[in-house]
């Protein structure tokens, strides 16, 4: 008897018990009787007997696996050795049916070593019918599976020896299905022999294919082929375990009845790591396999073996119904998450711990002897993969930190060949979410390749993907995304100068291929600066907008980026920058090529190219000149360059306000500049010199107010200076109580010094004024504004002038 053989239960696999009833018993196993007893039939003939009585030399060589058994069974008639010789049974080795004589005639065959499956199978020829046979096979298989392949039997704490006798059980129980299934196909009509059939048909790196029984309810018998289903069934329980017990996996029959204890194994497998016999355990229970395939995946993501993840992976969404997108972000998660597991380095330091562990006494490791042990000595080898990216990844980093102006911000986490198997799956299962990682990683040239390769137009949106989004149809929208999808990401990572050199570099090159690349450059564009005009990126819309040749429009732009500069520097910057487009956009509508009159065109409107004609465009340009000279006169101190601004709504109040103001303010400062503007704009002059009269004034400017007073006097009328020229005298009169008579002298109108002197105060002079033009009007104002105040004398200078002329 060989050791490794345990016995796997007290009886041997044909007991009093596994019988459905005491006469089943007795037609199961009816030996022959004593008048047939020498009678062979060909049927007879046909099976493989052999005879319970054996020396112990003959019965050694028994006590071996059932495989082997068999296997020498096949040799030797193949070698030509003497089959057994049928014996005829006596009357003592016939069941009864009485309980007693029963029990006690299988005690007397009772063996040392069980299971014999050789033994049980030339046991089941002896039965009156091949349907018998294969009914009893089938019956006492399942029982005995149930006994003693329970959770009872194996716990999940089982000894290494309990195991091991399970293990052999389940190899003799595939067998005996094998051996039953064979019998009924023969019985059904199938031309497969008896013991043979599928075996354990798992496969390293693939689902098992196990061969479904098709059976034909109309011509088959009902019973036989429930029974035949039911072998196929057992038959796949006892090949998953005895894979699962073979591997060193502990598991019961309990673990593999129901799909919700399949799916529990299957969870403590992927556990486990044991992916392999996950796969096949799903497969044989039939239940999905998805959560291990995923699982797989993962594993050998994290063990940096990409080529087998890919496959992995192939095969979870294969048997997954929804949509991929998440399963690949997790796979994303999981590179992105944490570095590769390096192998080596761990099973380096394990090597490295179980030798130092040794020689410490203690096993429960204190702390001083466990930092010993992980001190790791100089010469221990580190892997060469490693979280930081390679000498590659580096150099092109710095290259692309050169070309792109140093606007990448912090480099990716991610080393070349992990980024490389993310740009896989997302290429093959997530398009949409490409974008958002090219640029979380760094890479804004790549992403901006997707839609500007160089030599070609990127492919429109999926069919797919069009069904299920609801926004209005894109010509220009691919799969990964929207122009304003693009344009987005690169303002939030400060990418905008990559995409500007990515569109330039495209535009160039285009010019001497394909029409069809320029035209699609050009709506691009056109797209890109609608986007930053909507969402008022100026500085970026200026680029763009110089990029497209649009050089009236990107005038306009620096004009507004004039009115958000912070301080005079900036303004003068892009006051510059706006005369020059404005001066180039003139000569290009000269010269007939502006591209205003191009067939690409804003979508809202007439672009700004077209809004204005040339005499417009010399006029904006002399004003651009004029604002420049005005943005110069004053200083930070003074306020934001846009309260000196001069444009906007002519027919707004706020801009005719800020314009009076400017120009009030420059007319101190540079008259000559206020004098065009107030023309050029055609501002109310005479009320801007008479409120810069009335402001040097009240600070007492005399000398300031002669200088105006000199420059304006040849530019208005007589009536108008002196309408100036009394804001100031009212000044003098109402806040300072003084008698500007200098100023009164300057007056040409007669009137004007009337009302000068009147509220100066001067009514003797105020009256001498009156007589002198002969203003009865103005004598009579002096006379009721004398007896206004007071001043008697007058009255009666004004009543005697007045009597004389009437």
């Amino acid at each position: 008897m060989k050791p490794n053989r345990p016995n796997v239960s007290g009886h041997g696999l044909v007991g009093n018990n596994n019988l459905p009833s005491q006469r089943e018993g007795w037609m199961t196993f009816a030996w022959s009787t004593k008048n047939s007893s020498n009678k062979i039939t060909p049927k007879d003939m046909s099976r493989k007997r052999k005879s319970t009585s054996f020396s112990a030399a003959q019965k050694s060589p028994w006590d071996s696996g059932s495989g082997t058994q068999e296997e020498r069974l096949q040799m030797s008639s193949q070698e030509g050795f003497e089959r057994f010789t049928p014996f005829t049974m006596t009357e003592g080795c016939v069941l009864t049916g009485d309980l007693v004589k029963d029990d006690e005639m299988r005690e007397s065959h009772r063996y040392e070593t069980a299971p014999c499956v050789t033994l049980f199978k030339s046991l089941l020829g002896l039965c009156s019918s091949e349907e018998a046979a294969a009914r009893a096979c089938v019956h006492i298989c399942v029982k005995q599976m149930n006994q003693n392949l329970n959770s009872e039997r194996l716990p999940s704490n089982a000894s290494s020896e309990v195991v091991e006798r399970a293990f052999y059980a389940t190899e003799a129980f595939v067998q005996v299905l094998l051996h039953g299934k064979g019998l009924l196909r023969k019985l059904l009509g199938n031309s497969e022999t008896p013991g043979t059939g599928v075996g354990n048909s798992h496969t390293p790196n693939g689902p098992m294919q196990v061969h479904e029984i098709v059976i034909n309810e109309a011509e088959l018998p009902n019973e036989l082929s429930e029974l035949l289903i039911q072998v196929v069934e057992w038959l796949s329980r006892a090949e998953l375990l005895q894979s699962l017990l073979g591997s060193g996996i502990t598991a019961s029959l309990n673990d593999v009845l129901s799909k919700s204890a399949a799916e529990k194994l299957c969870d403590k497998l992927i556990e486990g790591e044991r992916y392999n016999m996950a796969v096949y355990c799903c497969t044989k229970c039939k239940i999905d396999a998805f959560p291990v395939w995923r699982a797989w995946a993962h594993a050998f993501v994290q063990m940096e073996h990409y080529a087998q993840a890919r496959v992995k992976l192939k095969q979870a969404l294969k048997l997954y119904e929804g949509d991929p997108v998440p399963i690949v972000r997790d796979i994303i998660a999981t590179m992105e998450g944490s570095p590769p597991v390096d192998i080596a380095s761990v099973r380096s330091l394990y090597n490295h711990m179980a030798k130092n562990a040794n020689s410490i006494m203690d096993d429960s490791l204190s702390a001083d002897a466990y930092l010993n042990v992980l001190y790791m000595p100089s010469s221990f080898t580190k892997s060469d993969r490693s979280r930081r990216p390679s000498e590659e990844s580096l150099d092109s980093f710095a290259s692309f930190s050169a070309q792109s102006g140093g606007e990448e911000g912090l480099k990716s986490n991610l080393d070349r060949s992990r980024y490389d198997e993310c740009i896989f799956y997302l290429q093959e299962y997530a398009r949409q979410d490409l974008l958002p990682f090219m640029f979380k990683h760094c890479h804004y040239a790549d992403a901006c390749l997707l839609f500007f390769p160089p030599k070609s137009i990127p492919p429109p949106i999926s069919t797919v993907q069009k069904s299920d989004s609801s926004q209005k149809s894109d010509n220009l929208a691919t799969d990964y995304g929207t122009i304003d999808d693009l344009c987005d990401l690169c303002v939030a990572y400060g990418a905008m100068p990559v995409l500007e050199r990515i569109i330039a570099t495209r535009e160039i090159a285009s010019t001497a291929q394909d029409p069809t690349i320029s035209q699609h450059t050009a709506a691009c564009l056109a797209r890109v600066c609608a986007y930053c005009e909507t969402h008022k990126h100026f500085n970026h819309l200026y680029r763009f907008q110089v990029l497209r040749k649009d050089y009236i429009a990107a005038g306009l732009c620096c004009i507004q980026l004039f009115h958000n500069s912070p301080n005079q520097e900036q303004a003068l910057r892009h006051l510059e920058r706006a005369k020059t487009n404005i001066d180039e956009g003139f000569y290009a509508r000269q010269q007939g090529g502006d591209i205003a009159k191009a067939s690409l065109k804003v979508t809202r409107g007439k672009s700004p190219s077209e809004r204005f004609s040339e005499e417009e465009l010399l006029k904006f340009g002399n004003r651009l000149a004029m604002q420049i000279e005005v943005v110069r006169c004053f200083s930070d101190a003074e306020g934001p360059p846009w309260k000196h601004s001069l444009f906007g709504n002519p027919n707004d109040a706020d801009t005719i306000r800020r314009r009076l103001d400017v120009v009030e303010a420059l007319t101190e400062r540079n008259f000559d500049l206020a004098f065009r503007i107030i023309y050029d704009f055609a501002l109310p002059a005479v009320q801007i010199y008479a409120a810069v009269a009335a402001s040097l004034a009240e600070r007492k400017k005399s000398n300031q107010l002669t200088e105006l007073f000199k420059n304006i006097k040849a530019t208005i009328t007589d009536d108008d200076l002196d309408q100036v020229i009394g804001a100031a005298i009212m000044v003098f009169a109402n806040k300072h109580k003084e008698r500007p008579d200098r100023l009164i002298e300057m007056l040409s109108s007669s009137h004007r010094k009337v009302l000068s002197c009147v509220a100066c105060g001067r009514l003797k002079t105020a009256f001498q004024f009156a007589s002198r033009s002969g203003s009865i009007a103005d004598v009579q104002y002096v006379s009721d504004q004398a007896k206004r105040m007071g001043v008697m004398s007058v009255v009666d200078m004004c009543k005697q002038w007045l009597s004389k002329q009437k």
